[in-house]
């Protein structure tokens, strides 16, 4: 089993040579395992499995600080198995930008690494643009997007993540006075965006599959993707660029690229650049992305 895990790391070598200590190193089937991901934050390892046991032969693993377990889809945080114990939010980096990651936390510890390249494409073609980043979690797209020279607007419905991707902002030395982190629901902010005619360069739309606004209101990718399309793409400026992305597993590609469609009065008028994921992530290839520009 080491000797298969000294192969995926090898693999992986070349992605750290940007400024990237943040990878995941382990993608189950991909890489020869069952029912193993494994996840490198600067040395700390977050090790998932599906079933009840654990891959016990990683104690003997000599690369990692720390390891710390974590059964997949579980929102609970994970618990430390071996190494140094992680008591506090530390960074990282990805291609040079750095983030604050917190093992502590539940559900993410704080950015998805799916996203790496996604990022690094929104920070190329940010200068001088103005960013609305939906669903800004804790402001990863933001913080690239300001680090490539755009106006950001990060809006999410959680207090608790805007303060963090603040965070993000000031560890990369981002001046928060040029940025905005607004708290609401992502629907009412877009007609409200609607109603005072402002509009975006570029809007970034990377919704959770499942989520409920504070007044009960319950989003899904099928039953609500593509509204949230028709209200985002009435906000972009000419030319405007439009990312939409999805986790949910459930639909191919091509449905969810039919899901966009829905939402745009006029989809032959748009150019459409399927976005792969990472290398790193050699296994089931569940991250649909799609850069839209009119």
């Amino acid at each position: 089993m080491l000797e298969k895990l000294a192969r995926a790391l090898a693999k992986r070598e070349p992605l750290r040579a940007n400024g990237t200590d943040a990878l995941r190193i382990v993608d189950g089937r991909g890489d020869g395992f069952d029912d193993l991901e494994i996840e490198d934050f600067a040395g700390n390892w977050l090790v998932q499995t599906r079933g009840e046991s654990f891959a016990e032969w990683l104690r003997d693993a000599k690369e990692p600080r720390s390891i710390y377990r974590k059964k997949l889809g579980d929102k609970t945080a994970p618990v430390w198995f071996s190494g140094e114990k992680v008591d506090a939010p530390f960074v990282v980096h990805e291609n040079g930008v750095r983030y604050e990651i917190d093992f502590s936390a539940g559900y993410s510890q704080g950015i998805f690494l799916d996203q790496r390249d996604n990022r690094r494409a929104l920070r190329e073609m940010a200068r001088g643009k103005t960013v609305l980043n939906c669903f800004a979690y804790t402001c990863a797209f933001g913080t690239s997007a300001a680090l490539g020279g755009a106006a950001t607007v990060n809006l999410d419905l959680s207090k608790h993540y805007l303060d963090w991707g603040r965070r993000n902002y000031a560890l990369n030395n981002v001046d928060l006075a040029a940025h905005d982190f607004i708290f609401g629901d992502v629907a009412n902010w877009l007609e409200r965006f609607a109603r005072k005619r402002r509009t975006f360069d570029i809007v970034i739309l990377d919704p959770p599959t499942f989520s409920r606004n504070d007044k009960g209101r319950v989003f899904t990718i099928e039953s609500g993707f593509a509204e949230l399309v028709r209200a985002a793409a009435k906000l972009l400026a000419p030319s405007g660029t439009l990312f939409c992305s999805t986790n949910q597993r459930s639909l191919s590609p091509a449905a969810f690229r039919n899901l966009i469609f829905a939402g745009l009065d006029s989809p032959e008028r748009w150019r459409v650049m399927h976005a792969p994921m990472p290398p790193d992530f050699r296994g089931e290839q569940y991250l649909k992305s799609f850069w839209l520009r009119r």
